[in-house]
């Protein structure tokens, strides 16, 4: 049974009832309560001047007792305030912050607070203008009829089919197992992404075009930096722009699959991935004039943002520190 707080009316039945002498279990008979509600209600709302509990200062305790909830307390602990505020600007979203808070404040009680109380400041500071609104990933945007478009697969007798992928990729069990995909907009320019799936590292470049030969060239040099070990596997879906898989696989060492057609679910760390760019470079928006700089930042800035799956470390500190690859931030 749900917990709510006593009405009114209900204070002014315990007032009476134990004028008349009823104990604690037998007024909470009577009203439907259990006992501990009717023990807390005495316990801290009869007033210490008071030889008997009151129902008028009871309600007047209870109504200011609320108008001090611990988040509002919250707000006085300028640090918490300072740290809450700083990660919301940088696009961390609140359960993320709450979770890092705990990871890196063990022992300060004070530096806690909750992600639905993140959200609550965030109301509030709406309410008086405030912009930190706008630093959240969802914006219940408008939602469009979708137009179809004519498919354009990869020669589906050619490729090697995600049935045969190793089974050590299902279970993230290693470091090196990639899943890419492109992003576009309404111009001609694309990004092409790709994200680990045991660290959820995100390596992204733009393209003017999804021609495959240059795709697959600029493929190989971003993962150049990476060593052997982190370029195992690496699953597309079916699109054209993915038909030079051939060269990237001699070029960087890749063993590349392909998804089965309209199954996104098959790539979902990628498609998360492409959901978190979709904050910054929002659908029906041209990328044409988008810098790699400006890309890079971004994609920067996840990977340098807490998850829950991974403890609330960021993606970086998991790479860095487990994979002990040396990585430029």
């Amino acid at each position: 049974m749900p917990h709510t707080h006593l009405s009114a009316r209900e204070r002014l039945a315990v007032c009476t009832l134990s004028q008349y002498g009823l104990n604690q279990a037998a007024i909470a008979r009577r009203l439907g309560r259990h006992r501990s509600t009717i023990s807390r209600e005495l316990r801290r709302n009869t007033s210490p001047h008071w030889p008997y509990y009151n129902e008028l200062y009871a309600e007047r305790a209870a109504l200011a007792r609320r108008h001090t909830a611990r988040h509002r307390r919250r707000r006085d602990h300028q640090p918490l305030v300072d740290f809450v505020e700083a990660k919301l600007r940088a696009f961390w979203p609140p359960e993320a912050i709450s979770g890092r808070l705990i990871a890196r404040f063990p022992n300060t009680p004070a530096m806690r607070i909750s992600a639905e109380q993140i959200y609550t400041w965030i109301a509030a500071d709406a309410a008086a203008q405030g912009t930190l609104y706008q630093h959240l990933r969802q914006r219940h945007k408008r939602r469009y009829r979708r137009k179809p478009r004519p498919a354009h697969r990869v020669r589906r007798e050619a490729r090697l089919d995600i049935a045969y992928r190793p089974d050590v990729v299902d279970r993230r069990a290693r470091f090196g197992d990639w899943e890419g995909d492109t992003m576009l907009g309404t111009g001609r320019a694309a990004f092409v992404t790709h994200v680990e799936r045991r660290s959820g590292y995100i390596v992204a470049f733009k393209q003017p075009n999804r021609a495959a030969s240059p795709l697959a060239e600029a493929t190989i040099r971003a993962f150049a930096c990476f060593p052997p070990r982190w370029r195992r596997t690496l699953t597309y879906d079916n699109g054209t722009e993915f038909s030079a898989y051939a060269r990237i696989e001699r070029g960087s060492g890749f063993q590349v699959f392909f998804a089965r057609p309209h199954s996104p679910w098959q790539r979902g760390c990628n498609e998360n991935a492409n959901g978190l760019l979709r904050q910054f470079f929002p659908k029906r928006h041209s990328l044409d004039h988008v810098s790699q700089t400006d890309l890079d930042d971004i994609v920067d800035l996840i990977n340098h943002r807490p998850r829950k799956r991974l403890g609330y470390r960021t993606p970086y500190e998991v790479l860095t520190q487990n994979g002990r690859v040396a990585i430029g931030t």
